[in-house]
């Protein structure tokens, strides 16, 4: 698969998904307040993806040198870490992601799995991280809308809780097999090809970004999901 035909099957999705959730957050909003703080997190949220571009762009992400640390678990646990502190710092933030059928429909985005298949049919990325990954990541994102349309049906709540849980299992297995499969001291399995590939531009999006993302998004759902408080009341 040519570089630009893979720049356009993650960078275009990675767009939409973040003028996706923008959407979402000003479609929410029920004051000045709120209108306001989904403003900022939609110029937060943009400039976290354009920043992550650039370093993946610049090589940021690439395996380190030996006795380095690799920089896409780093960037994974400070932003977690970050929208942790910003969901309970925020109440006004948290009231605009009680959507479930939203949340539950961004999912749609991990059909983004199939270029992780199409890549491993074409020599260039291990058939060990590229069948789990991508066909989990297709599993979730062709099964979101439909998840979304049943939820207020019977059983619905507890496939939306299952389907997130999946979710999350996904992406960490994905993670967890892109690390053992990729030059670096977290190296385990020595596959030919490696998936080195995840490290640059522009698949290095996916964990620099879009991982950490669905897996925030994966957790204010589940939350809600478990009936305990969230957003403050109207």
């Amino acid at each position: 698969m040519t570089s630009g035909v893979l720049t356009v099957l993650i960078v275009v999705p990675t767009i939409l998904v973040v003028l996706t959730i923008c959407y979402m957050l000003w479609h929410e909003h029920t004051s000045p307040r709120t209108a306001a703080v989904a403003v900022f997190a939609g110029v937060v949220l943009v400039a976290w993806m354009v920043l992550t571009m650039i370093a993946a762009g610049r090589g940021y992400y690439l395996p380190p040198a030996p006795g380095g640390v690799p920089a896409v678990p780093i960037q994974l646990v400070v932003a977690l870490a970050g929208l942790s502190v910003c969901f309970v710092a925020s109440p006004s933030l948290r009231s605009l992601l009680t959507n479930q059928k939203f949340l539950i429909r961004l999912n749609v985005w991990r059909l983004v799995g199939a270029v992780f298949l199409a890549l491993m049919f074409t020599g260039q990325m291990p058939a060990l991280w590229a069948l789990p990954a991508g066909l989990g990541d297709v599993l979730i994102g062709a099964t979101a809308f439909w998840v979304a349309r049943h939820l207020d049906e019977p059983g619905g709540h507890r496939r939306a809780v299952i389907f997130n849980w999946l979710g999350m299992a996904d992406l960490v297995v994905a993670i967890g097999l892109g690390s053992a499969t990729s030059p670096g001291p977290l190296h385990i399995f020595h596959t030919t090809p490696t998936s080195e590939l995840i490290t640059h531009f522009p698949l290095a999006l996916v964990p620099g970004f879009l991982v950490p993302l669905a897996f925030m998004l994966h957790v204010v759902s589940l939350w809600q999901l478990s009936g305990r408080p969230w957003a403050p009341s109207s």
